[in-house]
């Protein structure tokens, strides 16, 4: 036991699992390609990566923070919603001064303002000190690249952004790179007051390619090819359920000396559905409205527009139904949920979703 290998899988929330498979669309959107087109300037200053929970947001997040650690005149700064995000910001480029020996290379570059903003103390900083320090930065050709996890549409965000309109305005070198739920990025692109947003790039998180889920169980795990096939199509691509069924086999076997049987097979597909449901599914769940949640339901059993509509006591003309119905689509589409459906139907056989 005390040489016992440390379990590959990780369900846990905030740190890039060991066995990371691609989560993007293509290429173009690898940690490594968004760092290199950081580093030769892409005009579009602002990255938001979304996806439903569990998709692998803050993962991807933190792998393109690793890619962007590499760049040459580039720093990070790491930024939390619920902090004061323009001090913080300040603060953060006056350390990097600080930290960096940059004071030592400034004295042939004339910035009005910057020794008084430079002199200031936490707190006290204003827009005006926080462009000085850019200035600065950009003059010496360096880049600031900032990262937020869980991007949300408060009045604290909203400030901040409009700081970085103001940044964007003047051609400074910075990016944004922050990740959140498609309906949180909605509503903060279409923020009236943060046109800087509304050409964002984006990077939407996709289900994992189950084959290749397939071999890295087939590479960890000690069951058979066919029951390696049936555990890989279980998670159907959701990447918290790769993770977290990989995490549960990989302990049955090595912990708990189960043998990689049919028998081992079912119990653990039991647990697993009880755990994808109370750490995932219930969360995304409650936070829908209860007509978000039967559209939901009517969709998971092939119901029409007017079958949906009725399961939502609207009844109307067939046009008014469909248009009424529409829109709980569009806001299913904008947060990724219907693609998820029919990963619940298939792992919970609708008794879940039957029963809300």
């Amino acid at each position: 036991m005390t040489n016992l290998q440390k379990n590959p899988f990780d369900p846990s929330f905030g740190t890039p699992p060991n066995i990371m498979l691609p989560n993007y669309q293509s290429d173009f959107e690898s940690p490594q390609a968004v760092a290199e087109a950081i580093n030769y300037g892409d005009p579009n200053r602002v990255i938001f990566i979304t996806g439903l929970r569990g998709s692998g947001k803050t993962a991807l997040l933190t792998k393109i923070e690793q890619q962007v650690k590499e760049l040459k005149d580039t720093y990070i700064l790491e930024i939390d919603n619920n902090q004061h995000m323009v001090q913080t910001f300040a603060q953060g480029l006056k350390n990097i001064f600080r930290f960096y020996s940059l004071l030592d290379h400034i004295s042939a570059i004339s910035i009005m303002g910057f020794e008084l903003s430079f002199s200031k103390n936490n707190e006290g900083y204003t827009t005006q000190d926080i462009e000085n320090f850019m200035v600065m930065l950009t003059k010496l050709n360096k880049k600031v690249v900032i990262f937020i996890d869980e991007f949300n549409h408060k009045e604290n965000t909203r400030e901040f952004i409009r700081l970085l309109q103001n940044l964007k305005r003047h051609n400074l070198n910075f990016y944004l790179v922050a990740d959140g739920l498609p309906q949180m990025i909605y509503e903060i692109e279409h923020d009236q007051t943060l046109n800087f947003l509304k050409r964002a790039r984006h990077i939407q998180t996709t289900m994992l390619n189950v084959n290749l889920i397939e071999n890295e169980y087939q590479k960890y795990l000690k069951f058979s090819p066919l029951l390696t096939h049936q555990m890989a199509q279980l998670t159907g691509g959701y990447s918290f359920g790769f993770q977290l069924l990989g995490y549960k086999f990989w302990n049955a076997i090595n912990i708990s000396q189960q043998l990689p049987n049919q028998q081992t097979f079912e119990m653990v597909k039991q647990l697993y559905i009880q755990d994808l449901f109370t750490q995932s599914y219930d969360i995304i769940f409650d936070n829908l409205s209860e007509n978000d949640r039967k559209y939901l339901i009517g969709t998971a059993n092939n119901l029409s527009t007017s079958q949906i509509a009725l399961l939502m006591n609207y009844d109307r003309t067939a046009k008014q139904q469909q248009n009424y119905v529409n829109q709980y689509r569009r806001r299913m589409i904008q947060q990724d949920l219907i693609i998820r459906l029919v990963m619940v139907v298939f792992d919970s056989n609708c008794h879940y979703l039957r029963n809300i």
